[in-house]
C-alpha cells in the first residue's frame, strides 16, 4: 500500500512536469515575445489567460485525474491570479534591480512551479482517492 502510495505520488509529478513543460512551452513563448512588445502587466495577463485555458485540461483531468468542475476552474482561476501578482510583481522588484526583465521571469518560474503544484494538489484538484488512479 505504501509503495503504490509513493508510485502514485512520483508518477502525478513526473506528469505534472511533463503537461508543465508543454503549458511553459506555450505560455512562456507568449510571454518572452510579448515582453518584447508590451508592457509588463499585458504580457503576464496574457501568459496567464492561456495558462488558465491550457492548465484546467492538462493538470485537472491529466494530472490529477479529476472531473473538472465549476469549483476547480474558479481555484484554478484564482490561484491564477495569485501567481501573475507574484510573477509580475517579481518580474518588476527585478527589473528595478537592473535585471533583465525576460530573464528575471525565468528565473522566477521555479517558484511559481512549485507553489502551483502544492495548491493544485491540496485545493484545486484534491483527489481523495489517489491510490485507486494508479494501482
Amino acid at each position: 500500500m505504501v509503495r503504490n502510495f509513493k508510485f502514485a505520488i512520483n508518477q502525478k509529478k513526473r506528469l505534472f512536469l511533463c503537461y508543465g513543460i508543454i503549458n511553459f512551452v506555450i505560455t512562456n513563448s507568449v510571454l518572452q515575445i510579448s515582453l518584447f512588445l508590451t508592457p509588463v502587466i499585458v504580457s503576464t495577463i496574457l501568459s496567464h489567460a492561456i495558462n488558465i485555458f491550457l492548465g484546467t485540461y492538462f493538470y485537472g483531468k491529466k494530472v490529477f485525474k479529476v472531473k473538472v468542475t465549476n469549483k476547480s476552474i474558479k481555484r484554478y482561476i484564482l490561484l491564477s491570479l495569485f501567481l501573475w501578482g507574484l510573477n509580475f510583481a517579481a518580474i518588476k522588484y527585478l527589473y528595478a534591480l537592473g535585471v533583465n526583465k525576460n530573464f528575471a521571469a525565468l528565473c522566477f518560474l521555479p517558484i511559481l512551479v512549485s507553489i502551483s503544484y502544492f495548491v493544485q494538489n491540496k485545493y484545486v484538484f484534491p483527489n481523495k482517492f489517489l491510490v485507486n488512479n494508479y494501482s
